[in-house]
C-alpha cells in the first residue's frame, strides 16, 4: 500500500518559500538603502549605494538568494518537523540563522583568492546586517503563507 504525498502541503511549501524569497530580497534591499535618507546620503562609515543602484540590487537580490538559501530552508523544514514548530517566530529566528548560513555559501561559492586586499572570513560580511533583517522578514512570510496547513499536532508533513 502506497502512500500519496499531501500536495497540497508541498505547494504551500513552494509557495511560502516564493514568498519568503520575496519578502527577504525586498526587506534586504530596503534596509541597505535606508542609511542613504540620512542627510549625508549614507556616506559617513558606509559601504551602501544610493537609489541608482536599485536594479543591480534587487536583480542580484534575486539570483542569489533563492539557490543560497535553499539548504538552509530545507534544513529549517527538517528541523520544523522533528521539533513540531507551528509558531511564528521559531521560523522567523530560522529565517535569520538561514541568512547567515546562505551568506556562508555565497562567500564559499566566490572562492577569493588570498591575494586580495581586505579578504575577510566572510567577504558578504557588511551584508550581514541587513540580511539578517530580511531573514528575519522572509521567515515570517513563509510563516503566513503556510500557517493554515500547519497541523497543531506533532506531524508536519505525513500523516
Amino acid at each position: 500500500m502506497s502512500r500519496d504525498l499531501p500536495w497540497g502541503r508541498i505547494a504551500f511549501g513552494f509557495f511560502g518559500y516564493l514568498a519568503a524569497v520575496l519578502i527577504a530580497v525586498n526587506v534586504t534591499v530596503f534596509a541597505i538603502l535606508a542609511p542613504s535618507a540620512l542627510p549625508d546620503n549614507g556616506a559617513w562609515g558606509s559601504f551602501y549605494a544610493d537609489k541608482r543602484d536599485l536594479g543591480l540590487m534587487y536583480a542580484s537580490g534575486f539570483m542569489i538568494t533563492p539557490p543560497t538559501a535553499l539548504p538552509g530552508f530545507l534544513l529549517t523544514l527538517f528541523v520544523a518537523r522533528r521539533t513540531s514548530w507551528v509558531g511564528w517566530l521559531p521560523l522567523a529566528c530560522a529565517g535569520t540563522l538561514n541568512a547567515v548560513l546562505a551568506l556562508a555559501i555565497f562567500d564559499i561559492v566566490l572562492q577569493v583568492p588570498d591575494h586580495v586586499p581586505l579578504k575577510t572570513p566572510l567577504l558578504a560580511m557588511p551584508l550581514m546586517l541587513p540580511c539578517l533583517i530580511g531573514g528575519f522578514a522572509g521567515g515570517i512570510a513563509y510563516w503566513a503563507v503556510v500557517r493554515r496547513s500547519l497541523p497543531s499536532n506533532a506531524e508536519f508533513f505525513w500523516p
